[in-house]
């Protein structure tokens, strides 16, 4: 704990709660109105027609789901594996921005390390702030998906697959953040923001590309985020584990990585 400045830590998160009040109402209203659409005991048969007319659309999208009355795959498909991953990539990129970006970008670092701190110490308490909030995310996901599809779907939610599918995004999402802490940390200006967005916007597409298969199924080997894949986290598939493992070591050399190189960056105070 000694690693942590909390009074930086209390005053970066207070300043950063209504970014967080934002997207929470977003995904509030998203996965409330995902959870509502879900009814297998009425005709179900608009989905699927629609499923007919547009495949190639559903399926770039993850909306191809083989049955729509699995409450977890359902809710995977819907939520997890285009739109909450596209809201964790904006607010990231915010939060990145606020908490390490501008400080840097205005020159205005010097003030933070003129204390009695070093910048690990500094950087570190930063990465705290941002690994909390995307823990508090991933949480009101989860209130969301289990507690209020416990509410309206009692005997369709399996509360301990939706934890892990939680679980899964959560380990995503800090792999986003240490690319994005990695990038805005030890570029500079739009070089630093272009990367940031390129990167991201490319692996982003790329895993909505392989989602058509066929011919375009190679393209899940040009993007780290194939390494997530909701359908097959709620089916609690073995493959699943081991992609966990390899995010969650990644996730920690690229953390590493980004708090030894900013050690050795000249900075322009």
């Amino acid at each position: 704990m000694h690693m942590i400045n909390f009074t930086l830590f209390k005053k970066e998160f207070k300043s950063n709660l209504v970014l967080y009040g934002i997207f929470s109402l977003v995904i509030l209203m998203y996965g409330i109105i995902v959870v509502d659409l879900f009814n297998p005991l009425e005709d179900s048969s608009w989905i699927e027609q629609i499923m007919q007319i547009m495949p190639e659309l559903m399926s770039f999208f993850g909306f191809a789901l083989d049955d729509v009355t699995n409450y977890q795959a359902f809710v995977a498909g819907y939520l997890y594996d285009m739109l909450f991953i596209l809201l964790g990539i904006i607010f990231i990129t915010m939060l990145v921005n606020r908490l390490v970006f501008r400080y840097l970008d205005q020159g205005s670092f010097g003030y933070l390390i003129a204390t009695p701190n070093s910048r690990t110490k500094i950087m570190f308490t930063q990465a705290v702030t941002l690994i909390c909030y995307l823990l508090m995310q991933v949480m009101l996901m989860f209130v969301i998906v289990a507690g209020y599809g416990k509410i309206t779907h009692r005997n369709y939610v399996d509360i301990g697959r939706i934890f892990y599918l939680n679980f899964s995004f959560f380990l995503l999402l800090l792999f986003i953040s240490s690319i994005t802490f990695c990038f805005l940390s030890l570029l500079e200006g739009k070089l630093a923001t272009g990367l940031n967005i390129g990167v991201l916007t490319f692996f982003f597409f790329a895993k909505l590309i392989s989602n058509l298969g066929g011919n375009y199924e190679f393209f899940k080997f040009l993007t780290p985020f194939s390494l997530f894949n909701p359908r097959m986290i709620v089916s609690f598939s073995k493959t699943v584990h081991i992609y966990n493992v390899i995010l969650g070591l990644v996730t920690i050399l690229i953390y590493t990585l980004t708090f030894k190189l900013f050690n050795k960056r000249d900075l322009a105070i």
